[in-house]
């Protein structure tokens, strides 16, 4: 959003996701996930990194907390405290020495973590069944927050009265009944098709077999094979493999006319379009019947226990996208109702339902927060309800900038005090110069993947 402001407007950004590597802007930045490690340069400008790590101590990347989650309770808590305020020194800092700022971002992030780390306290059932357990870490949550808030009040100080603050989260959090198999799922439709393999799919292994030359060959000792007569070279060694370290290898992409995200458990769908896909099997001229398929399928989708729909709604991708970039969404995208159902994405396997093992797990909910506070903000009244897409048009307007045309979201007027509407009415622009554009493809070295990569997978964003 800070790409839109004016170029006079000074900025300070702390711990948003996906910042890294940080980006020139008109002030300073510190990078939120996914930063590869602690060594990495994750401030701009770059020699601020010095200056932070020398005021606040050594800055702990978020890394290690989704580890540190599943390791002894203590330590984690203490662990996330020690992160959190950590975030909170940057704070004191930068708005002390770096300001003042016309705009100041910065997301505590603990309060994710914390929610899917100690839910299950909520959980009337499980605090009956752990009463100890719960008398020890039943606060965790309400703790958290109040430490939550005791910053906020301190921001709040540091700002002034002549400020505008808005509080704000991505989602909500509530509780996780059941994981749903889409790619089961699209098996069992006739979607998705696997390749004649000889496995034990029960187990989800799969059997494979390599001449012992081959082996030693592959190895680098081919020159044992000299010495080793002929039958023993052609002699055959039988192995397992784990059927899903390659996922999409196992799948017959000729065959194939639709498939879920192979790394990600989300509800979105893409079909196997030819010209769009590197293996596409279905036409451009069978591409909408697919599609229609797949949502009148979806939705008729039933809990065996309840015999209530899985799924609240399904939508093609232009009934909710717009703007130039709707050709890189999903084809399909299914929410299931309340939240309750989480995806898997396994192509193994013939269950599509499963209780979570983890007690009272937690999963994002599509309702979170929008609370706002300033000079030109109506006090004490509850605001209809709100997209997320509406806050960066909201922030804009009122910063006294100009909102693209082609921004999604809208102004939250309700919100906004009737005499700076009528003297400053809502004014679009066209965004010719491509001022909101993605900068370009980033640059990672390959060591700088591989600890993002075990990043995301520890955080859950990667199966």
């Amino acid at each position: 959003m800070w790409d839109y402001l004016d170029s006079n407007k000074k900025v300070g950004l702390i711990d948003i996701p996906l910042t890294y590597p940080p980006q020139k802007i008109n002030g300073h930045m510190v990078s939120g996930m996914p930063v590869p490690s602690e060594n990495s340069i994750f401030t701009y400008p770059p020699e601020f990194h010095t200056e932070l790590i020398r005021e606040i101590g050594d800055y702990m990347i978020d890394n290690k907390l989704g580890i540190m989650t599943k390791d002894n309770p203590v330590d984690a808590l203490k662990h996330l405290y020690a992160y959190t305020e950590m975030r909170m020194d940057a704070v004191r800092y930068m708005m002390k020495s770096k300001g003042p700022f016309d705009f100041f971002m910065v997301v505590f992030r603990g309060t994710d973590f914390v929610q899917h780390a100690a839910f299950k306290y909520l959980d009337e059932d499980y605090m009956e069944k752990h009463p100890e357990e719960t008398a020890k870490f039943g606060k965790t949550i309400y703790q958290f927050y109040e430490k939550i808030d005791s910053y906020l009040s301190e921001i709040i100080q540091l700002m002034g009265d002549d400020c505008t603050l808005v509080l704000m989260s991505d989602h909500g959090l509530g509780p996780l009944k059941k994981l749903f198999y889409i790619n089961r799922w699209l098996k069992q439709e006739g979607f998705l098709v696997l390749k004649k393999y000889r496995m034990l799919r029960k187990t989800g292994l799969k059997w494979r077999s390599k001449s012992i030359a081959s082996i030693l060959q592959r190895s680098g000792l081919a020159f044992i094979n000299i010495f080793l007569p002929n039958f023993l070279k052609k002699l055959r060694l039988f192995y397992f493999l784990p059927y899903e370290k390659h996922p999409s290898c196992v799948i017959d992409w000729g065959k194939t006319k639709a498939y879920a995200n192979l790394t990600w458990t989300d509800g979105v769908i893409k079909v196997n379009l030819k010209g769009r896909e590197r293996n596409g099997s279905v036409d451009k001229s069978n591409y909408d019947m697919v599609c229609d398929r797949l949502v009148e399928k979806l939705k008729n989708i039933k809990d065996p226990d309840s015999g209530k729909n899985v799924m609240e709604a399904v939508y093609r991708r232009g009934e909710i996208y717009s703007g130039a970039c709707v050709k890189d969404a999903p084809d399909v995208i299914a929410l299931t109702r309340d939240i309750n159902y989480a995806y898997r994405v396994t192509v193994s396997g013939d269950a599509l339902f499963e209780t979570p093992a983890n007690p009272v797990p937690a999963t994002h909910r599509m309702n979170g927060i929008f609370m706002i506070k300033g000079p030109d903000i109506k006090k004490g009244i509850s605001l209809s309800v709100n997209n997320i897409v509406d806050v960066a048009p909201t922030i804009l307007y009122l910063m006294g900038c100009r909102i693209p045309e082609d921004m999604d979201g809208k102004v939250v007027v309700d919100a906004i005090d009737e005499d700076l509407l009528k003297s400053n009415p809502v004014v679009f622009y066209k965004d010719d110069d491509g001022s909101g554009d993605s900068k370009g493809d980033v640059e990672f070295t390959d060591q700088d993947r591989m600890k993002i990569e075990e990043s995301l997978r520890s955080l859950g964003y990667l199966t």
